[in-house]
């Protein structure tokens, strides 16, 4: 950071083997557009090293979907000390429950196919890389969970039809790779937007469909209007198969990853 910020713990948000988060009032005194400004302080721990973050990237990330108003902005990054500052969303993070509603539903399937058609020069995420990071960080236990997880992703790629995606989109492109019920923050305004980037960047459409469709518990009519409100039109049965096998894969993904973070000790 270029000046030694200031600012006023005003709630704890959450402590994971990765990070700790708080919400902030800004009062910078040498950045006066700053203060007193409500935002969201992240610091590192350990795990994020160990699962091979890549913090580096993040404040692009962060700018490219501010500026497409998918998300909060970032105020200020110092990924070698592991401190991120971003904006405060105001509103309501979902839930499970709040996307059985199908007027959420939609909204979230418009939100992720507003993002995958917002252009952005990598980075490239590399899902089977992110494997063997989870499989050495588990270690003897991630083995089987890690020949699990290449199965389901190699089952997800080698599908013969298209993957589900905007119209005219390359097979990668923009994700958010953690779309999860509790990422999608809806604003009193009817507006929705994503927090927690730190695993965004390019990658394949249908792996934030099915984190989604995962993290939310969706039934299989609640999968085909998902991919209807996404597409705006009906899957084919082919796609539909096809989501099935990226939520395989988004499973055994979060079975890997949970082993690989058992390892690391909680703050």
């Amino acid at each position: 950071m270029t000046a030694a910020p200031e600012w006023e713990v005003l709630k704890p948000l959450a402590a994971t083997p990765v990070s700790r988060t708080w919400r902030v009032a800004v009062g910078d005194p040498l950045d006066v557009p700053l203060a007193g400004q409500l935002a969201v302080l992240r610091q590192d721990e350990p795990g994020a090293a160990r699962l091979g973050l890549n913090r580096a990237a993040e404040p692009d990330v962060l700018t490219a979907a501010a500026a497409a108003g998918l998300g909060p902005a970032c105020l200020r990054a110092d990924p070698a000390q592991g401190l991120l500052l971003t904006e405060w969303l105001p509103g309501q993070a979902w839930t499970a429950a709040d996307l059985q509603n199908p007027a959420n539903l939609r909204r979230a399937a418009g939100l992720l196919r507003r993002l995958h058609a917002t252009p952005l020069a990598g980075p490239v995420v590399d899902l089977a890389a992110a494997i063997d990071r989870y499989a050495a960080a588990a270690g003897r236990s991630g083995a089987p969970l890690a020949d699990q997880a290449r199965a389901d992703l190699a089952q997800a790629l080698a599908a013969p039809v298209a993957p589900v995606a905007p119209e005219g989109a390359p097979t990668l492109c923009f994700c958010h790779n953690d779309a999860t019920p509790g990422n999608f923050i809806a604003s009193a305004g009817g507006g929705v937007r994503l927090i927690d980037w730190e695993y965004a960047g390019l990658c394949h459409p249908g792996f934030d469909l099915a984190g989604l469709a995962v993290g939310a518990g969706l039934n299989r009519g609640q999968v085909r209007q998902l991919l209807a409100a996404y597409q705006g039109r009906a899957p084919t049965p082919a796609e539909t198969a096809r989501h099935r096998d990226w939520e395989a894969f988004c499973g055994s993904l979060g079975i890997l990853w949970a082993a690989a973070i058992g390892t690391v000790p909680a703050p």
